[in-house]
Formats: structure tokens, sequence, C-alpha cells
């Protein structure tokens, strides 16, 4: 079980090493202001109402499209950054940590007062008896 745990782990770890290192582009169609399709790594598919150039420069005035693309670019990590300097900063804290319980802390005493077992004086008498005084 402990060695299929650690299996499974080490391949976490290795995609998500492989996908931050990775880029690729979200590309989206918009018509009418509505998101027709989504496409990553190609072009998306359009909806076919695409004003022409040559449509474009026949007419008088100006149109504006209804249809938009919008592409969008994630970019991965280039170069691996060793935690060099990370595991400074966190060896810094964890000596300042223990430093600060062995020498800043005050100590209990190490040696603890040895007395010996109490003895109560013994009962000669039953003195509540012979006072008549009872816990009621």
């Amino acid at each position: 079980m402990k060695n299929r745990l650690k299996h499974t782990m080490s391949l976490l770890l290795a995609l998500l090493v492989l996908f931050s290192t990775c880029s690729f582009t979200i590309n989206e169609h918009i018509c009418g202001g509505e998101s027709i399709s989504y496409a990553i790594g190609v072009q998306a598919d359009t909806c076919g109402m695409e004003m022409t150039t040559a449509d474009h420069d026949k007419t008088m005035f100006e149109q504006v499209p209804c249809c938009d693309d919008i592409t969008s670019f994630v970019q991965g990590q280039d170069e691996l950054s060793s935690s060099k300097e990370k595991l400074i900063s966190t060896q810094q804290f964890i000596k300042a940590f223990v430093y600060s319980f062995i020498y800043i802390l005050p100590k209990e005493d190490q040696e603890k007062a040895v007395y010996k077992p109490y003895a109560p004086p013994p009962l000669i008498k039953d003195i509540h008896v012979l006072d008549e005084t009872y816990l009621i």
C-alpha cells in the first residue's frame, strides 16, 4: 500500500511539472455576443457569417462585423528555477525557531524536589465523636 501511494504521488508530481512547463493557445469564436466555439491549439470553428473583404469594399458605409475571434495565449515556464533560495530561507527560519526554544524560553527546573511520603500523625482518639461535632 505504501509503495503504491509513493508511485501515485510521484506520477502526479511529474504531471504537474509537465503541465506547468507547457504553453498553449485558446481560440474562441464569438458571433453576436455569444460564444460559438472554443478550440485549444487550433483555429476555432466559425459560424459562416463573416464578411469577406470583397463585400466590404463594395458597401458605401462602414458596417460593424457581428463576429469576433479571440485568441488567448497561456505561457508556461521556460526555466524551472532551483529552490535553493527558498531552502536557505527555510533553514534560517528553522534555526531561529530552534534557537528560541532552546535559549530564549525559560527552562523548567531540572531537579524535582524529592520529599518523603507524608505520614499523618496516628489517631489516638476520635476527636469529632468526643467533641460531638458532626458535618451535616
